[in-house]
């Protein structure tokens, strides 16, 4: 019964707390354009939305450096899922092996990346901190591959180069290549309640 209980307190505190919340935005006259933006019940959508919009992200791999091996280690890399008028949901990067990532992705590709919504200015806009949970967070995981085939290395570049010019110029002094993450884990906060864990075939279904 007590626990039966806890279980109602503990509902009703997070309904309680999504009811604020709405208030609380509302009130913030919010300046982004709610087309622009999916709602939050919409998981799939916000998942696909930030990771199009956003141009960097946080990466996460196991470090190999001496002393630190197997422990976590994190690193900033540029990204783009395509031209801005072509999302594809695919995060792309261009890398080289001789970062402390690509040395880490050579031994275990297994990887992380986080992206947050404070970066597009919707947060800091509408005086909403980067830990709140209306401040969408996004971790994508999968596995860290070069691309390969000839068709996707164009796109990708040009999904690249389009967005983060100079990276046109890095390519012959430390022989940048790209890159992208094979997407097998989703993970979504973008309101009170929780995380949503999305999966790759929702993610991709979505038409932006």
């Amino acid at each position: 019964m007590s626990k039966f209980c806890g279980s109602l307190l503990l509902l009703a505190l997070i309904t309680f707390q999504s009811c604020i919340a709405s208030q609380e935005v509302v009130s913030r006259k919010l300046k982004f354009s709610p087309r622009a933006r999916p709602p939050p019940s919409h998981h799939a959508e916000m998942a696909r939305y930030l990771a199009h919009t956003v141009d960097w992200c946080v990466i996460g791999t196991t470090s190999t450096m001496k002393g630190r091996e197997g422990l976590p280690f994190t690193n900033i890399l540029s990204v783009s899922d395509g031209p801005v008028n072509n999302s594809t949901g695919v995060p792309y990067f261009y890398v080289t092996d001789l970062d402390q990532s690509g040395v880490d992705i050579a031994k275990n590709n297994s990887v992380s990346i986080s992206m947050s919504e404070y970066q597009t200015g919707y947060c800091s806009d509408n005086n909403i901190d980067a830990e709140s949970p209306l401040c969408t967070r996004l971790t994508i995981g999968g596995k860290f591959v070069k691309v390969t085939d000839k068709a996707e290395i164009d796109f990708a570049l040009n999904a690249l180069f389009s967005r983060h010019p100079e990276m046109k110029s890095w390519a012959i002094a430390h022989q940048f290549y790209p890159a992208k993450v094979e997407i097998d884990f989703i993970w979504l906060i973008d309101f009170y309640g929780g995380a949503a864990i999305i999966s790759p075939k929702e993610y991709y279904a979505v038409k932006l």
